[in-house]
Protein backbone atom coordinates (compact mmCIF):
# COMPACT_ATOMS: atom_id res chain seq x y z
CA UNK A 1 0.00 0.00 0.00
CA UNK A 2 1.28 3.37 -0.63
CA UNK A 3 2.13 6.29 1.76
CA UNK A 4 0.22 8.91 2.49
CA UNK A 5 2.09 11.60 0.40
CA UNK A 6 4.32 14.12 1.98
CA UNK A 7 3.85 17.92 1.90
CA UNK A 8 5.14 18.99 -1.38
CA UNK A 9 7.71 20.81 -2.32
CA UNK A 10 10.55 18.13 -0.05
CA UNK A 11 12.49 19.70 2.41
CA UNK A 12 14.84 18.88 4.92
CA UNK A 13 15.67 14.88 5.57
CA UNK A 14 13.34 13.13 3.60
CA UNK A 15 14.71 15.57 0.29
CA UNK A 16 17.90 14.65 1.21
CA UNK A 17 17.20 10.92 1.23
CA UNK A 18 15.60 11.44 -1.92
CA UNK A 19 18.38 13.02 -3.66
CA UNK A 20 21.42 10.85 -1.96
CA UNK A 21 19.82 7.44 -3.30
CA UNK A 22 19.38 9.07 -7.08
CA UNK A 23 22.62 10.53 -7.00
CA UNK A 24 24.61 7.04 -5.77
CA UNK A 25 22.47 5.21 -8.59
CA UNK A 26 23.92 8.24 -11.50
CA UNK A 27 27.33 7.63 -10.03
CA UNK A 28 27.25 4.10 -11.13
CA UNK A 29 25.85 5.42 -14.46
CA UNK A 30 28.34 7.79 -15.07
CA UNK A 31 31.09 5.01 -13.86
CA UNK A 32 29.83 2.72 -16.71
CA UNK A 33 29.95 5.30 -19.53
CA UNK A 34 33.34 6.54 -19.03
CA UNK A 35 35.29 3.45 -17.73
CA UNK A 36 36.13 2.32 -21.02
CA UNK A 37 38.44 5.33 -21.56
CA UNK A 38 40.99 3.85 -18.93
CA UNK A 39 40.47 0.21 -19.40
CA UNK A 40 40.80 0.80 -23.46
CA UNK A 41 44.28 -0.21 -23.72
CA UNK A 42 43.39 -3.33 -21.86
CA UNK A 43 40.45 -4.29 -24.05
CA UNK A 44 42.55 -3.76 -27.73
CA UNK A 45 45.38 -5.81 -26.22
CA UNK A 46 43.21 -8.82 -24.83
CA UNK A 47 40.59 -8.98 -27.84
CA UNK A 48 42.99 -7.26 -30.75
CA UNK A 49 40.33 -4.35 -31.72
CA UNK A 50 40.61 -2.06 -33.77
CA UNK A 51 39.63 1.85 -32.79
CA UNK A 52 36.38 1.72 -35.10
CA UNK A 53 35.26 -1.55 -33.20
CA UNK A 54 36.59 0.02 -29.36
CA UNK A 55 34.15 2.82 -30.23
CA UNK A 56 30.92 0.66 -30.97
CA UNK A 57 31.69 -1.12 -28.42
CA UNK A 58 31.77 1.64 -26.12
CA UNK A 59 29.00 3.13 -27.91
CA UNK A 60 26.88 0.00 -27.41
CA UNK A 61 25.98 1.67 -23.99
CA UNK A 62 24.45 4.99 -25.31
CA UNK A 63 22.88 2.37 -27.76
CA UNK A 64 20.98 0.46 -24.98
CA UNK A 65 20.47 4.04 -23.57
CA UNK A 66 19.09 5.95 -26.13
CA UNK A 67 16.78 3.05 -27.11
CA UNK A 68 14.96 3.00 -23.47
CA UNK A 69 14.59 7.10 -23.28
CA UNK A 70 10.72 7.22 -25.34
CA UNK A 71 9.74 4.04 -23.51
CA UNK A 72 10.98 5.04 -20.23
CA UNK A 73 9.71 8.37 -19.90
CA UNK A 74 5.77 7.12 -20.48
CA UNK A 75 7.48 4.51 -17.87
CA UNK A 76 8.17 7.16 -15.70
CA UNK A 77 4.89 8.95 -16.24
CA UNK A 78 2.64 5.89 -15.64
CA UNK A 79 4.38 3.66 -12.92
CA UNK A 80 6.68 6.09 -11.04
CA UNK A 81 10.04 6.58 -10.54
CA UNK A 82 10.87 4.18 -7.95
CA UNK A 83 9.70 1.22 -9.68
CA UNK A 84 10.94 1.96 -13.04
CA UNK A 85 14.68 2.47 -11.59
CA UNK A 86 15.08 -0.45 -9.73
CA UNK A 87 13.64 -2.59 -12.25
CA UNK A 88 16.38 -1.29 -14.62
CA UNK A 89 19.23 -1.40 -12.43
CA UNK A 90 18.50 -5.26 -11.96
CA UNK A 91 19.45 -5.26 -16.16
CA UNK A 92 22.30 -3.37 -15.24
CA UNK A 93 23.02 -5.63 -12.90
CA UNK A 94 22.63 -8.97 -15.40
CA UNK A 95 25.04 -6.50 -18.16
CA UNK A 96 27.80 -5.85 -15.71
CA UNK A 97 28.22 -9.71 -15.19
CA UNK A 98 28.06 -10.68 -19.07
CA UNK A 99 30.92 -8.21 -19.71
CA UNK A 100 32.67 -9.29 -16.98
CA UNK A 101 32.88 -13.37 -18.04
CA UNK A 102 32.78 -12.42 -21.54
CA UNK A 103 35.43 -13.96 -23.95
CA UNK A 104 34.00 -12.77 -27.40
CA UNK A 105 33.74 -8.57 -28.62
CA UNK A 106 30.13 -10.00 -29.42
CA UNK A 107 29.92 -10.92 -25.76
CA UNK A 108 31.08 -7.65 -24.22
CA UNK A 109 28.75 -6.00 -26.52
CA UNK A 110 25.49 -7.73 -25.18
CA UNK A 111 26.93 -7.13 -21.97
CA UNK A 112 28.03 -3.26 -22.45
CA UNK A 113 24.03 -2.20 -24.34
CA UNK A 114 22.48 -4.42 -21.42
CA UNK A 115 24.60 -2.13 -18.72
CA UNK A 116 23.16 0.67 -21.16
CA UNK A 117 19.11 -0.79 -20.97
CA UNK A 118 19.65 -0.79 -17.36
CA UNK A 119 21.18 2.17 -16.43
CA UNK A 120 18.91 4.73 -18.82
CA UNK A 121 16.96 5.69 -15.58
CA UNK A 122 19.63 6.76 -13.52
CA UNK A 123 19.15 10.47 -14.19
CA UNK A 124 16.11 10.51 -15.88
CA UNK A 125 14.31 9.11 -12.64
CA UNK A 126 15.47 11.59 -10.96
CA UNK A 127 15.00 14.43 -12.90
CA UNK A 128 11.18 13.20 -13.19
CA UNK A 129 11.16 13.09 -9.26
CA UNK A 130 12.56 16.63 -8.85
CA UNK A 131 10.13 18.01 -10.89
CA UNK A 132 7.16 16.71 -9.41
CA UNK A 133 8.62 16.72 -5.83
CA UNK A 134 10.67 19.99 -5.25
CA UNK A 135 10.08 23.42 -6.35
CA UNK A 136 10.89 24.50 -9.70
CA UNK A 137 13.14 26.94 -8.57
CA UNK A 138 15.58 24.10 -7.66
CA UNK A 139 15.77 22.49 -10.58
CA UNK A 140 19.09 23.90 -11.76
CA UNK A 141 20.67 23.30 -8.25
CA UNK A 142 19.56 19.69 -8.54
CA UNK A 143 21.07 18.84 -11.67
CA UNK A 144 24.24 20.35 -10.97
CA UNK A 145 24.06 18.62 -7.46
CA UNK A 146 23.41 15.60 -9.33
CA UNK A 147 26.11 15.70 -11.65
CA UNK A 148 28.76 16.63 -8.80
CA UNK A 149 28.06 13.09 -7.83
CA UNK A 150 28.11 12.42 -11.54
CA UNK A 151 31.55 13.28 -11.84
CA UNK A 152 32.81 10.98 -8.46
CA UNK A 153 31.69 8.31 -10.81
CA UNK A 154 33.91 9.43 -13.76
CA UNK A 155 36.60 10.05 -11.19
CA UNK A 156 36.05 6.47 -10.18
CA UNK A 157 37.11 5.46 -13.13
CA UNK A 158 40.17 7.23 -13.41
CA UNK A 159 43.25 6.68 -11.23
CA UNK A 160 41.21 4.49 -9.37
CA UNK A 161 40.41 2.04 -12.18
CA UNK A 162 44.28 2.58 -13.56
CA UNK A 163 46.02 1.63 -10.23
CA UNK A 164 43.36 -1.57 -9.66
CA UNK A 165 43.79 -3.04 -13.31
CA UNK A 166 47.09 -4.61 -12.48
CA UNK A 167 45.93 -6.79 -9.42
CA UNK A 168 41.94 -7.71 -10.80
CA UNK A 169 42.04 -6.58 -14.22
CA UNK A 170 39.43 -5.01 -16.19
CA UNK A 171 37.31 -7.92 -15.77
CA UNK A 172 37.90 -7.59 -11.38
CA UNK A 173 36.99 -4.18 -12.14
CA UNK A 174 33.25 -5.05 -13.61
CA UNK A 175 32.51 -7.98 -10.94
CA UNK A 176 33.59 -4.98 -8.35
CA UNK A 177 31.09 -2.63 -10.22
CA UNK A 178 27.79 -5.68 -10.44
CA UNK A 179 28.20 -5.34 -6.53
CA UNK A 180 27.83 -2.05 -6.37
CA UNK A 181 25.18 -2.26 -8.59
CA UNK A 182 23.27 -4.26 -6.72
CA UNK A 183 23.74 -1.76 -3.48
CA UNK A 184 22.01 0.69 -5.63
CA UNK A 185 18.74 -1.41 -6.59
CA UNK A 186 18.51 -2.22 -2.92
CA UNK A 187 18.48 1.47 -1.80
CA UNK A 188 16.41 2.73 -4.98
CA UNK A 189 13.53 0.06 -4.47
CA UNK A 190 13.59 0.08 -0.54
CA UNK A 191 14.67 3.75 0.05
CA UNK A 192 12.24 5.90 -1.97
CA UNK A 193 8.73 6.89 -1.47
CA UNK A 194 5.72 4.90 -2.66
CA UNK A 195 3.56 7.28 -2.67
CA UNK A 196 4.12 8.66 -6.88
CA UNK A 197 4.11 4.67 -7.97
CA UNK A 198 1.18 5.95 -10.24
CA UNK A 199 1.59 9.62 -11.09
CA UNK A 200 -1.07 9.43 -13.37
CA UNK A 201 -3.77 8.55 -11.06
CA UNK A 202 -2.30 10.33 -7.61
CA UNK A 203 -2.69 13.76 -7.60
CA UNK A 204 0.24 15.99 -7.97
CA UNK A 205 0.18 19.29 -5.65
CA UNK A 206 2.97 20.64 -8.01
CA UNK A 207 1.04 21.23 -10.99
CA UNK A 208 -2.38 22.52 -12.08
CA UNK A 209 -2.13 21.45 -15.43
CA UNK A 210 -3.62 17.94 -15.64
CA UNK A 211 -3.87 17.98 -19.53
CA UNK A 212 -0.96 14.88 -20.71
CA UNK A 213 1.07 16.13 -23.96
CA UNK A 214 2.88 13.91 -26.34
CA UNK A 215 5.63 13.68 -28.58
CA UNK A 216 4.78 15.85 -31.14
CA UNK A 217 3.66 18.39 -28.05
CA UNK A 218 7.41 18.27 -27.01
CA UNK A 219 9.21 17.73 -29.97
CA UNK A 220 7.41 20.60 -31.69
CA UNK A 221 8.14 23.30 -28.86
CA UNK A 222 9.93 26.37 -29.89
CA UNK A 223 12.55 26.05 -26.63
CA UNK A 224 13.08 22.17 -27.03
CA UNK A 225 13.93 23.20 -30.85
CA UNK A 226 16.08 26.12 -29.92
CA UNK A 227 17.74 22.94 -27.30
CA UNK A 228 17.54 20.05 -29.89
CA UNK A 229 21.18 20.90 -31.79
CA UNK A 230 23.25 21.36 -28.52
CA UNK A 231 21.94 18.39 -27.13
CA UNK A 232 23.27 16.38 -29.81
CA UNK A 233 25.85 18.33 -31.15
CA UNK A 234 27.53 19.86 -28.06
CA UNK A 235 26.49 17.87 -25.34
CA UNK A 236 26.43 14.27 -26.73
CA UNK A 237 29.18 15.35 -28.76
CA UNK A 238 31.44 15.96 -25.37
CA UNK A 239 30.04 12.64 -23.99
CA UNK A 240 31.86 11.14 -26.93
CA UNK A 241 34.95 12.76 -26.09
CA UNK A 242 34.81 12.83 -22.28
CA UNK A 243 33.68 8.73 -22.07
CA UNK A 244 36.66 7.70 -24.52
CA UNK A 245 38.42 9.55 -26.84
CA UNK A 246 40.03 12.34 -24.82
CA UNK A 247 42.22 9.46 -23.27
CA UNK A 248 43.41 8.34 -26.51
CA UNK A 249 44.06 12.28 -27.82
CA UNK A 250 46.27 12.41 -24.54
CA UNK A 251 48.05 9.15 -25.78
CA UNK A 252 48.47 9.46 -29.33
CA UNK A 253 48.47 12.88 -30.60
CA UNK A 254 50.18 14.72 -26.92
CA UNK A 255 52.58 11.29 -26.36
CA UNK A 256 51.39 11.05 -22.44
CA UNK A 257 51.24 7.34 -21.11
CA UNK A 258 48.48 5.61 -20.00
CA UNK A 259 49.35 6.10 -16.59
CA UNK A 260 49.84 10.12 -17.31
CA UNK A 261 46.54 9.80 -19.26
CA UNK A 262 44.60 8.69 -16.63
CA UNK A 263 46.03 11.30 -14.14
CA UNK A 264 44.69 14.02 -16.85
CA UNK A 265 41.32 12.50 -17.12
CA UNK A 266 41.31 12.39 -13.17
CA UNK A 267 41.90 15.87 -13.59
CA UNK A 268 39.40 16.37 -16.38
CA UNK A 269 36.99 14.81 -14.14
CA UNK A 270 37.82 16.39 -11.03
CA UNK A 271 37.66 20.25 -12.33
CA UNK A 272 34.36 19.18 -13.54
CA UNK A 273 33.10 18.24 -10.12
CA UNK A 274 34.11 21.58 -9.38
CA UNK A 275 32.29 23.16 -12.03
CA UNK A 276 29.17 21.20 -11.19
CA UNK A 277 29.42 22.19 -7.17
CA UNK A 278 29.91 25.74 -7.92
CA UNK A 279 26.85 25.75 -10.50
CA UNK A 280 24.91 24.31 -7.82
CA UNK A 281 25.73 27.10 -5.45
CA UNK A 282 25.77 29.98 -7.89
CA UNK A 283 22.64 29.38 -10.13
CA UNK A 284 20.06 30.04 -7.63
CA UNK A 285 21.42 33.35 -6.48
CA UNK A 286 21.82 34.54 -9.65
CA UNK A 287 18.55 33.83 -10.68
CA UNK A 288 16.92 35.70 -7.24
CA UNK A 289 19.36 38.72 -8.78
CA UNK A 290 17.45 38.51 -12.09
CA UNK A 291 20.41 36.78 -13.99
CA UNK A 292 19.26 34.33 -16.67
CA UNK A 293 20.25 30.26 -16.70
CA UNK A 294 20.36 30.82 -20.25
CA UNK A 295 23.03 33.38 -20.17
CA UNK A 296 25.47 31.84 -18.11
CA UNK A 297 25.08 28.30 -20.32
CA UNK A 298 25.64 31.00 -23.53
CA UNK A 299 29.21 31.98 -21.83
CA UNK A 300 29.95 28.86 -20.79
CA UNK A 301 29.20 27.09 -24.31
CA UNK A 302 31.21 29.71 -25.85
CA UNK A 303 34.64 29.90 -24.32
CA UNK A 304 34.37 25.52 -24.87
CA UNK A 305 34.17 26.21 -28.42
CA UNK A 306 36.94 28.61 -28.08
CA UNK A 307 39.10 26.54 -25.54
CA UNK A 308 38.62 23.15 -27.88
CA UNK A 309 39.90 25.55 -30.89
CA UNK A 310 43.23 26.63 -29.55
CA UNK A 311 43.35 22.72 -27.75
CA UNK A 312 43.32 21.07 -31.25
CA UNK A 313 45.43 23.75 -33.51
CA UNK A 314 48.49 24.07 -30.31
CA UNK A 315 50.63 20.99 -30.99
CA UNK A 316 52.62 21.15 -27.73
CA UNK A 317 52.07 18.99 -24.66
CA UNK A 318 50.87 21.46 -22.20
CA UNK A 319 47.52 21.80 -24.57
CA UNK A 320 45.85 19.40 -22.46
CA UNK A 321 45.22 22.32 -20.29
CA UNK A 322 42.57 23.40 -22.68
CA UNK A 323 40.77 20.25 -22.39
CA UNK A 324 40.32 21.17 -18.74
CA UNK A 325 39.24 24.49 -19.60
CA UNK A 326 36.65 22.61 -21.68
CA UNK A 327 35.48 20.87 -18.68
CA UNK A 328 34.90 23.70 -16.61
CA UNK A 329 32.46 25.06 -19.31
CA UNK A 330 30.83 21.48 -20.23
CA UNK A 331 28.79 22.24 -17.08
CA UNK A 332 27.04 24.40 -18.90
CA UNK A 333 25.07 20.90 -20.68
CA UNK A 334 22.90 19.94 -17.86
CA UNK A 335 22.06 23.38 -16.92
CA UNK A 336 20.34 23.44 -20.39
CA UNK A 337 18.96 19.91 -19.68
CA UNK A 338 17.12 20.48 -17.00
CA UNK A 339 15.68 23.95 -18.09
CA UNK A 340 14.31 22.33 -21.16
CA UNK A 341 12.36 20.05 -18.42
CA UNK A 342 11.13 23.33 -17.09
CA UNK A 343 9.26 24.18 -20.12
CA UNK A 344 6.69 21.95 -19.90
CA UNK A 345 4.02 20.67 -17.12
CA UNK A 346 5.61 18.66 -14.39
CA UNK A 347 2.79 15.85 -15.15
CA UNK A 348 5.18 14.88 -18.41
CA UNK A 349 8.43 15.24 -16.29
CA UNK A 350 8.97 11.65 -17.27
CA UNK A 351 8.63 11.91 -21.07
CA UNK A 352 9.86 15.46 -21.44
CA UNK A 353 12.90 14.88 -19.94
CA UNK A 354 13.85 11.60 -21.86
CA UNK A 355 13.13 12.90 -25.19
CA UNK A 356 15.43 15.28 -24.52
CA UNK A 357 18.14 12.75 -23.10
CA UNK A 358 17.25 10.43 -26.47
CA UNK A 359 18.68 13.48 -28.82
CA UNK A 360 22.18 13.69 -25.85
CA UNK A 361 22.76 10.20 -26.07
CA UNK A 362 21.59 9.35 -30.19
CA UNK A 363 24.61 12.50 -30.17
CA UNK A 364 27.03 10.15 -27.96
CA UNK A 365 26.84 7.57 -29.88
CA UNK A 366 27.15 8.94 -33.56
CA UNK A 367 30.08 10.94 -32.55
CA UNK A 368 32.00 8.30 -30.06
CA UNK A 369 31.40 5.85 -33.02
CA UNK A 370 32.33 8.52 -35.94
CA UNK A 371 35.18 9.88 -34.44
CA UNK A 372 37.01 6.19 -34.43
CA UNK A 373 36.03 5.59 -37.55
CA UNK A 374 37.33 9.00 -39.42
CA UNK A 375 40.58 8.39 -37.65
CA UNK A 376 41.13 4.89 -39.16
CA UNK A 377 40.03 6.48 -42.22
CA UNK A 378 42.56 9.30 -42.83
CA UNK A 379 45.74 7.11 -41.12
CA UNK A 380 44.27 4.57 -43.40
CA UNK A 381 45.03 7.02 -46.27
CA UNK A 382 48.54 7.53 -44.94
CA UNK A 383 47.47 10.02 -42.39
CA UNK A 384 49.46 9.68 -39.03
CA UNK A 385 47.50 9.47 -36.33
CA UNK A 386 47.92 12.62 -34.74
CA UNK A 387 47.11 14.77 -37.52
CA UNK A 388 44.05 12.10 -38.37
CA UNK A 389 42.74 13.08 -34.30
CA UNK A 390 42.79 16.64 -35.05
CA UNK A 391 41.10 16.29 -38.80
CA UNK A 392 38.42 15.12 -37.00
CA UNK A 393 38.10 16.54 -34.07
CA UNK A 394 38.43 19.53 -36.57
CA UNK A 395 35.33 18.78 -38.07
CA UNK A 396 33.41 18.05 -35.00
CA UNK A 397 34.53 21.40 -33.84
CA UNK A 398 32.71 22.94 -36.79
CA UNK A 399 29.48 20.98 -36.00
CA UNK A 400 29.28 22.22 -32.57
CA UNK A 401 29.80 26.06 -34.00
CA UNK A 402 26.73 25.89 -36.48
CA UNK A 403 24.75 24.05 -33.32
CA UNK A 404 25.77 26.64 -31.12
CA UNK A 405 24.91 29.81 -33.77
CA UNK A 406 20.86 27.89 -33.63
CA UNK A 407 20.71 28.07 -29.87
CA UNK A 408 21.87 31.72 -30.23
CA UNK A 409 19.14 32.74 -32.91
CA UNK A 410 16.69 30.11 -33.34
CA UNK A 411 13.16 31.01 -33.60
CA UNK A 412 14.55 34.56 -32.29
CA UNK A 413 17.18 35.47 -30.55
CA UNK A 414 17.96 33.66 -27.12
CA UNK A 415 15.15 34.42 -23.97
CA UNK A 416 14.67 32.41 -20.98
CA UNK A 417 11.97 30.24 -20.88
CA UNK A 418 10.40 28.68 -18.02
CA UNK A 419 7.22 26.50 -17.17
CA UNK A 420 4.28 28.13 -15.48
CA UNK A 421 3.55 25.88 -11.99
Amino acid sequence: MNHPAPALPMKGALALKVFIFFAYAYVLSYAFRSVNAVIAPELMADLKISNAQLGLLSAAYFIGFSAMQIPLGIALDKFGVRRVESILLLMALAGTLVFAFSDSLLGLTIGRLLIGVGVSACLMAAFTAYRRWFALEQQGQLASGMLVFGTVGALMTTVPVQLSLPYIGWRGIFIVMALLVFIGFIAIRFGLPTFDDHPHVNNEPLSSDHQSIGLKDIFLNPFFLRMLPVGIVNHGGFLALQTLWIGPWMMDVLGYSSVESAQILFLFNGVMLLGYAFNAWFIPRANRQGYQTLNYIKYLLGFGLVAQLIAITWQIQLSWILWIVLAITATGHILGQSTVITAFPSRNAGLASTSYNLLIFVGAFIFQWSIGWGIDLMTAQGLAKPDAFRQVFLVFLVLQVISFIWFLYYPKPLKHHLAAK
